[in-house]
């Protein structure tokens, strides 16, 4: 069963190309810039990974960001409160399904980033190759 291509568009921060061959490559941004990290992307990401995942017309993944560099900024202030208990639950089960679909992909990974880590994102440690 082939599923649609229209989540390729439907993120506005994950940048999804996909190849004649099945490379897709999944770029974090913000509005083309280098990604700031928020609650709204964190929640789409779920989404994104599980529909990625599901897709097989996709053989190869590439997660990468925009201008060189992964994940570099968090919007703290977008999650709430996450020294509450309910708040704080919410974003790590979240957290937990985005690397549960990401992990669940059955195909070839990569993940590689060639600058600082400001942020450190647990993405890259779910796939199956990592190049520092």
């Amino acid at each position: 069963m082939q599923l649609q291509d229209d989540y390729l568009a439907a993120y506005r921060s994950l940048k999804l190309v996909r190849d004649v061959k099945g490379v897709l490559v999944a770029e974090f941004h913000s509005n083309g810039e280098p990604f700031t990290f928020t609650a709204q992307d964190h929640t789409q990401f779920v989404d994104a990974f599980y529909r990625i995942a599901q897709d097989r017309t996709n053989k190869i993944v590439i997660l990468t960001g925009a201008g060189g560099e992964f994940i570099p900024y968090i919007d703290f202030s977008s999650f709430g409160d996450v020294a509450d208990p309910g708040v704080w639950s919410q974003a790590r089960s979240t957290l937990f399904h985005t690397k549960r679909h990401v992990s669940r992909l059955g195909r070839p990974e990569s993940a590689a980033w060639a600058s600082p880590s400001r942020v450190t994102s647990s993405l890259p440690f779910v796939t199956f190759y990592i190049f520092c």
